[in-house]
Formats: C-alpha cells, structure tokens, sequence
C-alpha cells in the first residue's frame, strides 16, 4: 500500500475530509442567506423603504461577520490538511483546486462528490451576490444623481459636465 493509500484510509484524514465538508456546506447555506438578503435589499432600494433597508444592511454586516469565523476555521482545517498531506508527497494546498484534488481521493469524495459540489454552489452563489451588489448599487448611484439633479434645480443651479473619451466626468462647470 503506498503512502498515499495509507493517508486515505487514515481516520484523522477521513475525520477532516468531513470536517471540511461540513465547513462547506455552512458556507453555502450562510452564503444563501447572504444572497437572499441581498435580493431583500434591493427590493427595499426599489420601495424607498430606508427603516427596513438599515435594518437589513444591519442582519447582512453580522451575516458576514459570522461567515468571517467560519472563514477562520476553514482556514485553520486547511492548515491540518496540509500537516497531513505534506508527509504524504501530495505537497501543500495553495488554492480551492489543491483541495478537491487531495480530497478527491477519499472514498466518499469519489463516489458522492460532497465537497466538489458543495464548492460548486458556493461559487454559484458568490458570483450571484456579486452581480446582485452591483445592481443594488446601480440604483443606489442612479438615485444619488437624481438627488443632486433635484437639489441643483430647487437651488437654482445649473451644472454642465464635461465627459473623457470613456464617458467618465471630467469636471462639472457651471455657467457664469
């Protein structure tokens, strides 16, 4: 049996392989948390509902602080992992893909893939927060104008901008 064998079938290894995958499955479902707060968030932008949306800004800061301290341990389990792995000739995880790579050996990994889809659909979720924070500050941006608009012409005050060749503002003139 080779030593790579020998270090899947270990049940300090098999433990971590599950500790792992408990860590990832925590993170999807924090990680959908997140993301269905963030489409709450949105639709309170869209009802000017200012209570409900510092409220929930308030639930997303400590949602992302608890995903912090899973963050930790997620981190301090990779650590183990790589203890383990570095006497096995499997070398040291840099990224995600080390990981599944080493973990893909585990027998459970191989037959369910709990890990590798577990990561799947956290990446899924992630790139959908992102796109979804961006919208959210779309309109946030589009309503700050509207604003300055309203302020300029309840003031009386006429701005022109002036545009570089990529559509960024320049500088803002207002006539004399």
């Amino acid at each position: 049996m080779s030593s790579v064998q020998r270090l899947y079938q270990d049940q300090q290894f098999q433990l971590l392989y599950f500790q792992t995958a408990d860590l990832w499955q925590k993170l999807c479902e924090m990680h959908a948390e997140l993301l269905d707060l963030t489409f709450d968030e949105y639709a309170l932008l869209l009802e000017n509902d200012i209570e409900g949306l510092e409220a929930k800004i308030k639930a997303k800061e400590e949602l992302v602080e608890r995903i912090t301290k899973i963050d930790a341990v997620r981190k301090d389990v990779i650590e183990q992992v790589n203890v383990m792995v570095v006497d096995h000739e499997l070398g040291p995880i840099n990224k995600i893909s080390d990981l599944l790579d080493i973990m893909g050996g585990i027998e459970v990994e191989r037959t369910k893939k709990h890990l590798f889809r577990f990561n799947a659909l956290l990446i899924d979720m992630i790139e959908k927060i992102q796109e979804q924070n961006k919208k959210n500050q779309i309109f946030i941006n589009k309503a700050v104008h509207s604003l300055q608009q309203i302020r300029e012409d309840a003031m009386g005050e006429k701005h022109y901008k002036t545009y570089n060749s990529r559509g960024a503002t320049t500088k803002s003139v207002s006539p004399v």
